[in-house]
Parts: structure tokens; C-alpha cells; sequence
């Protein structure tokens, strides 16, 4: 089997700290002192406007973060997983207070951690001004990718739009299989929909032709990302987290082994 070195992600918060050039014992602190809340699927956990005097990130289960268009619609900007943190984009309102900018809400049962932003600062306070500025220059290099990802998309096809959008999931979600990546979420075609800017039926004619095409398969409900394809070449070359320690603790997720019948097509 093609062994993809993809990450268990119960210690990724932690580790994304640690790539972000917070130093090791301040990201203990962080992730060692807060609560942790659960959530059953289907619950809202904020909504625009809210205040955001809390940080969350996500510690098990699947979190859709919408953000509400002026005509009515909705645009599914991510689905957050463990490790994630929620919230990314709050923002100072007109009295200086953090507000929320975008809705969540639980897509699967979930346990979230919260700290208070106080208690962010205060550890930040610890950090010497070296620190304090690589901090600065990584969360600003984070930013500009995110704004890169989006103009890209948007001078995509939808096809390839699903394609990006595919391999994204596969590496938030995806485990080794003995056919290629399997994914352990099941995005819905209006996850997918609003995801690319687009229909249902035009979602569910790409993923056909994704299929046919020897990109995807179906087992049991779930996607695959089949070996020998773009999709899975994608996620196999993005796997790992870049220009970071990673604790001994995250180790490779282990390979997930199948014998159901594989719904896969050919041309």
C-alpha cells in the first residue's frame, strides 16, 4: 500500500501553535488551562454580531463557519475540525470590542475548548519582543495565503474549484486506505455547493465526472480520493505541517484497512 503520512490530529492546535513560533512552554499554557464544552450536532455556537471575547478551537467533531451574504445566501467558508480554531475572522467593532464576523455551527456532536482573550494576552505579555515579532511576520504570511487561496479560487473552474476543495478536505480529513485517501466526513452536496459558489445538480454532475474519471470513489456513504489521481497526489505532497516542530506525540494516523466493496467507475 501507498502509506500516506498524513497526521492523528488530536495534538494539532498545539502543533500549529508551535509552527507559528510560539514558544513551546507558552503553547502549553494555552492548551492546558481551559475548559472544554460539548455541543450536539445541528447547534449553533455563535452568530454574527456576537461578542468574541472567547477564543475556541475545536478539540473533536466537525464545525460548519458560514458566512451570511446581503442577498440571503449563505457561503460555507470552511468545515473546522479538531485542531482548528474558530474565529479567525472576528473583528474590532466601531468601540473597540472583538465581535463575531461569521456563524458557526456544529455539523456533528463536538467538544470545543475555550480561553478567554485575556488570558491569551496575558501569556503573550511573557514573550519576549522577538518572539512577539516572528509571531507577527507568521500569523501575516497565514493571512496572505488565505487571500491567495481565494483569489485562486475564484479564477477557477468549477471542477477545479471542487478539486481544490477535495483535496482540502483530504487533508483535514482524510485517512490511508488500501484504494487512496478515505474521508471520514461526509460533506453534503450543499456543504460542496456552497463551498464553490454554485448548484446542487452542477455539484452532483462534477462529482460524477470525478468519479468516471477515476478521481473519487464511493464506499459506504464516504468519499475516497483514489490513488493515481490529482486529488490524492495533492493531499499526499501537502500532508505534513510545514516549518514546525511537531511534538513526538502526533504521530501518522494509522492506516485504516477495508474489505466493503469499492464503487469506483471507469471510462
Amino acid at each position: 500500500m501507498n502509506e500516506i503520512p498524513l497526521l492523528n490530529r488530536a495534538n494539532v492546535f498545539e502543533t500549529g501553535l508551535f509552527s507559528w513560533g510560539i514558544p513551546e512552554q507558552t503553547a502549553k499554557e494555552l492548551t492546558s488551562h481551559h475548559s472544554e464544552l460539548n455541543y450536539p450536532a445541528g447547534q449553533l455556537i455563535f452568530s454574527p454580531g456576537s461578542a468574541a471575547d472567547i477564543v475556541l478551537w475545536v478539540v473533536k467533531g466537525v464545525v460548519r463557519e458560514i458566512c451570511p451574504n446581503p442577498n440571503g445566501t449563505q457561503t460555507l467558508v470552511r468545515l473546522a475540525t479538531a485542531g482548528d480554531i474558530l474565529g479567525l475572522a472576528d473583528k474590532l467593532d466601531e468601540k473597540g470590542q472583538w465581535i463575531r464576523r461569521f456563524e458557526a455551527r456544529t455539523a456533528t456532536e463536538c467538544v470545543l475548548a475555550i480561553v478567554t482573550r485575556q488570558h491569551v494576552r496575558d501569556l503573550l505579555k511573557d514573550m519576549s519582543p522577538g518572539e512577539l515579532l516572528a509571531l507577527s511576520e507568521r500569523m501575516n504570511s497565514a493571512s496572505s495565503e488565505w487571500v491567495r487561496y481565494y483569489a485562486t479560487f475564484l479564477g477557477l473552474s468549477y471542477r477545479e474549484r471542487i478539486e481544490m476543495v477535495m483535496a482540502e478536505l483530504g487533508r483535514k480529513f482524510g485517512v490511508p486506505d488500501d484504494d487512496g485517501v478515505l474521508l471520514t466526513f461526509e460533506p453534503t452536496t450543499s456543504d460542496l455547493a456552497e463551498m464553490i459558489g454554485s448548484s446542487r445538480p452542477l455539484v452532483s454532475r462534477v462529482m460524477a465526472e470525478l468519479i468516471e474519471d477515476g478521481e473519487i470513489g464511493r464506499r459506504d456513504r464516504k468519499y475516497i480520493l483514489l490513488y493515481g489521481g490529482a486529488i490524492e497526489a495533492t493531499v499526499s505532497e501537502g500532508s505534513h505541517i510545514a516549518n514546525g516542530h511537531v511534538p513526538p506525540n502526533v504521530q501518522p494516523a494509522a492506516s485504516s484497512r477495508h474489505t466493503t466493496h469499492l464503487q469506483r467507475q471507469h471510462r
